[in-house]
């Protein structure tokens, strides 16, 4: 069954570190999935200010452990789907620190959210000029350009997610999403392969690579059969196109 590239649902997570980062809509195809990664802590010192397009009336001095509560309370608005909340959150995180790194990536996601393509946009590439080797922010930016259907720019970002952190299985799920919606199938699949490598109960990575499986020509039923009931086993929902594909 030949079907076009599926689209990619778009997952973040929030989460908060003081001095570091945070690491869609279904058609007519199975839509690929993932889940987004994890936060990373580091021990670097924080960046030299630069100046943010954050509104700039006078603030008091506001503590680092008010700060955090600020960003707890945008992640956890964020978690019940109460996005106007979470950026109000962030901005407010902003306002006081205008390089805050967690801030900044998540308010580009929850701007996205919000279906503020160019503001996440914006604020994901911010975030990246403060910190290039940010694997959080270039793989949360390539979920944006899926969404805005650019596969090409999507592939572009999600790579440099994998080149800051080759072994992370969601950066990999991704790239071969990407991979696969600029039709390089071959591609797709050993970056998928990767991803369970590196977690093998990785449920989104099995589901996609069946999807991709059925795009081969002619389609690989048995191989993708093997990885769509790995996927159902790890706990993914079915799929009534993906079953009706592996039923031909």
């Amino acid at each position: 069954m030949r079907r076009t590239a599926a689209l990619v649902a778009i997952l973040f997570t929030a989460a908060w570190a003081r001095a570091e980062e945070t690491n869609a809509p279904s058609g007519t195809t199975p839509s690929m999935r993932g889940s987004a990664g994890e936060a990373v802590r580091p021990v670097d010192p924080p960046p030299a200010p630069v100046p943010v397009d954050i509104p700039s009336e006078a603030e008091p001095v506001v503590s680092t452990a008010t700060v955090e509560k600020m960003g707890m309370d945008g992640i956890a608005a964020f978690e019940k789907g109460n996005f106007q909340g979470a950026k109000e959150a962030y901005v407010r995180v902003l306002k006081v620190e205008p390089n805050n790194l967690p801030a900044l990536v998540n308010l580009g996601s929850t701007e996205y959210r919000l279906g503020n393509n160019v503001e996440a946009e914006r604020l994901l590439r911010r975030s990246l000029q403060i910190k290039p080797d940010n694997p959080t922010a270039w793989l949360n930016l390539g979920m944006v350009y899926l969404g805005r259907e650019e596969p090409m720019r999507a592939l572009a970002s999600i790579a440099q997610a994998v080149v800051h952190a080759p072994n992370d299985p969601v950066a990999r799920n991704y790239l071969g999403v990407a991979a696969g919606r600029n039709r390089w199938f071959d591609a797709a699949e050993s970056e998928l392969r990767r991803a369970i490598e590196l977690r093998p109960d990785y449920a989104d990575a099995h589901f996609n690579l069946a999807v991709f499986c059925l795009e081969r020509v002619p389609p690989a039923t048995e191989l993708a059969k093997r990885h769509y009931r790995e996927a159902l086993r790890l706990g993914a929902a079915p799929d009534p196109l993906v079953e009706k594909a592996l039923a031909k």
